[in-house]
């Protein structure tokens, strides 16, 4: 299916200085309540659109929610395929389709709030119902989002990953770069190496940490199945959980 949505530069979401999450203390601020990355004021701000958001309380925001109640990774989220099915009726939404994706993209916020791929439809379908100013509130978190993960490592080395909360967000990020998967290998009890089609500036590859994932129920580590579909246009090689 062909997805007209908002293309997002990678040059414009790097912009983070480089920042690998120390546990440690991501827990400790974002559980101090005296805190200014306490999470459930950065959350908050998050939830209600505040563009004055920093590449740090990104830092914060996105890796503190591992130690959130809400944090469920291998979890289904039935609005995610109704949302693929409205985009592959057509190469374009109407106004209606556009107002039932926003729906159905605040219903996948509930479980997963920092999905850059329902990021990246709410903003285009914001846009289409004529709501600039939240398209331009998804743009800027879906931008700030890839940057944090782009941040977190060079993804170049297995010691030296791109570390995400889910799956979906690895194959995100590579369709971010108009990059094509063909295999997924992992490396370790945390890591995985995404092998990609074509090179990427002499780059076969990239490695992504999802240990965060395991910490409370490893045994429910969903099956991959593969799909087929297009992330800005670009043919991606999805494989979506179970």
């Amino acid at each position: 299916m062909k997805l007209r949505i908002l293309l997002v530069s990678l040059l414009a979401t790097v912009c983070a200085a480089a920042q690998v999450p120390d546990e440690e203390d991501i827990l400790r601020k974002t559980l101090d309540s005296e805190s200014e990355f306490y999470y459930p004021g950065l959350m908050l701000r998050y939830q209600t659109g505040d563009t004055t958001l920093t590449a740090t309380d990104y830092h914060y925001l996105y890796y503190g929610f591992a130690y959130q109640d809400a944090y469920s990774p291998l979890k289904r989220i039935p609005a995610e395929n109704q949302i693929l099915e409205i985009f592959e009726r057509g190469e374009s939404l109407s106004f209606e389709e556009a107002a039932e994706v926003v729906a159905l993209g605040k219903q996948v916020m509930e479980t997963d709030p920092f999905s850059p791929k329902n990021l990246n439809f709410m903003a285009y379908a914001y846009g289409v119902t004529g709501d600039t100013i939240s398209a331009a509130v998804y743009a800027d978190k879906l931008k700030k989002i890839l940057g944090t993960i782009l941040a977190s490592g060079t993804g170049l080395k297995e010691d030296q990953p791109w570390h995400v909360l889910s799956y979906d967000h690895a194959t995100d990020v590579i369709g971010s770069k108009g990059l094509v998967i063909v295999n997924r290998q992992v490396r370790s009890s945390s890591v995985e190496y995404i092998q990609l089609a074509r090179r990427d500036k002499g780059v076969k590859g990239y490695f992504f940490d999802f240990g965060r994932m395991y910490r409370h129920r490893p045994e429910e580590a969903p099956q991959k199945e593969k799909h087929k579909w297009d992330f800005n246009n670009i043919p991606l090689n999805y494989k979506r959980s179970r």
